[in-house]
């Protein structure tokens, strides 16, 4: 957060004279209102864990739960029903998972591209680094 000072507090008397802006209102995230403290909601999220990792660690609670008692549903239940569709949706979330899961080359190819687009020299030592027949280089 950045602290700017309040134009219309700066007359005697008037307050406080710093207003608190929060620079996370720039951020392209996108806020919702929920039941509870906004600012609580914000900590949890940002410092613990997103919804997507909560709602995640329920699922695989739920998943073994009813693996290792499946006769706690009884068949053509609203319940069985919806773990049904906790199953699909969480074949298709593994899916997406899986198909957009970032590997540690994927990850270096990325970063020698980015040094090479932006510091040859150093791409140069790099790369001639790795080559166990060259000299080191001096420098």
């Amino acid at each position: 957060m950045t602290t700017f000072p309040n134009l219309f507090n700066l007359l005697p008397f008037s307050g406080g004279n710093w207003q608190t802006i929060d620079t996370r209102w720039w951020s392209p995230n996108v806020s919702v209102n929920f039941a509870g403290n906004p600012a609580v909601e914000r900590e949890v999220t940002e410092d613990v864990a997103s919804y997507g990792s909560q709602i995640g660690w329920l699922n695989d609670i739920v998943l073994a739960l009813t693996a290792a008692a499946p006769d706690s549903l009884k068949p053509g239940t609203e319940a069985e029903s919806a773990l049904k569709k906790l199953k699909l949706a969480q074949a298709k979330i593994d899916e997406i998972k899986q198909r957009r899961k970032t590997t540690a080359v994927d990850t270096a190819r990325d970063a020698l591209a980015n040094l090479g687009s932006t510091d040859k020299a150093a791409y140069g030592r790099l790369v001639r680094s790795l080559d166990p027949d060259q000299p080191p280089s001096i420098e």
